[in-house]
């Protein structure tokens, strides 16, 4: 019987599997990757931004936001042609995924009928969770995966573990420092009501809670299903291919947000691939977006 690796295939179906890919016997082409990679994405998003002013109609235009991911996709479904045989299913990948990054794009910034600021931020959340979630499923479905084998368990983190008990403190400490600039104070927290608006502090709680269901959905999809689903079909190309449009994602936060969004899903792409898990997503995540909230109020506090 053949060895089997981690994701469940034969070892050194791709590049001698998961310890193939990450196996770091070159720091310095590894360095070099990275670099390549940001230095491509940024180009790219910097021509969005300068030549076609992406910022004036991000989330509001179907063409062109349908446009900004195409070259992304298609990219992994030429990637992918020569690394599996099943091009239905890599077809399908690609264009669950070109959706999925389009439609969460637009649909949940589409304003609803209510008079309720917590009403509009309940159905933007609600959408992103529906649209992360509900394609990557039927698409398990129609492949005969597992959605536990999408990250939906707890990875054998070990070392993983350790660096994560270090950044998790780095990340409260960088929310505090980013929150004091200005752009951060008008974007953050999206439920203006409390403390110096008319909402309650149950209001701002059930917001929390929204709030971080939006992120195990993010990771669920951009970890879960771009990267370990998509380990099976294109190798260690699922990485890039991940971060790549979850950069993109980012084109209308404030600029540092946008840059650490690269090299910080960089990370998180190769952790759920080493455990399998979308966990330290979901643990960085949340970290980092009460954490930015709860900085900006204690900013605001007269």
């Amino acid at each position: 019987m053949a060895d089997v690796d981690r994701m469940g295939g034969p070892a050194g179906r791709h590049e001698g599997g998961l310890r193939g890919v990450f196996a770091c016997s070159s720091p310095l082409k590894v360095s070099m990757s990275v670099a390549g990679l940001a230095g491509i994405v940024f180009g790219y998003v910097a021509l969005l931004l300068v030549v076609f002013d992406a910022r004036s109609w991000w989330g509001q235009s179907l063409a062109g936001v349908a446009v900004a991911f195409a070259p992304m996709f298609g990219a992994v479904a030429v990637l992918g042609r020569g690394r599996t045989t099943d091009t239905r299913r890599l077809m399908l990948f690609a264009l669950t995924g070109w959706a999925v990054l389009v439609a969460v794009t637009l649909v949940p910034r589409q304003r609803v009928v209510t008079t309720s600021e917590l009403g509009y931020l309940a159905w933007w959340a609600v959408a992103t969770i529906a649209i992360f979630v509900v394609p990557a499923v039927v698409y398990a479905r129609h492949s005969r995966q597992s959605l536990r084998s999408y990250g939906l368990r707890l990875g054998a983190f070990a070392g993983e573990m350790r660096i994560f008990a270090v950044m998790l403190p780095l990340i409260a400490v960088g929310a505090w420092f980013a929150s004091a600039q200005p752009r951060f104070q008008q974007m953050y927290p999206f439920f203006k009501g409390w403390p110096l608006g008319n909402g309650s502090l149950g209001e701002m709680l059930a917001w929390w809670v929204l709030y971080a269901s939006t992120f195990v959905a993010l990771e669920f999809f951009f970890r879960g299903f771009l990267v370990i689903a998509g380990f099976e079909l294109i190798g260690w190309w699922a990485i890039p291919a991940m971060e790549a449009p979850y950069c993109l994602l980012h084109l209308d936060k404030p600029l540092p947000e946008m840059v650490t969004s690269l090299f910080g899903g960089l990370i998180l792409g190769v952790v759920a691939l080493r455990t399998r898990s979308i966990l330290a997503g979901v643990l960085s995540h949340v970290t980092l977006a009460i954490g930015t909230d709860l900085a900006v109020l204690g900013h605001a506090r007269p």
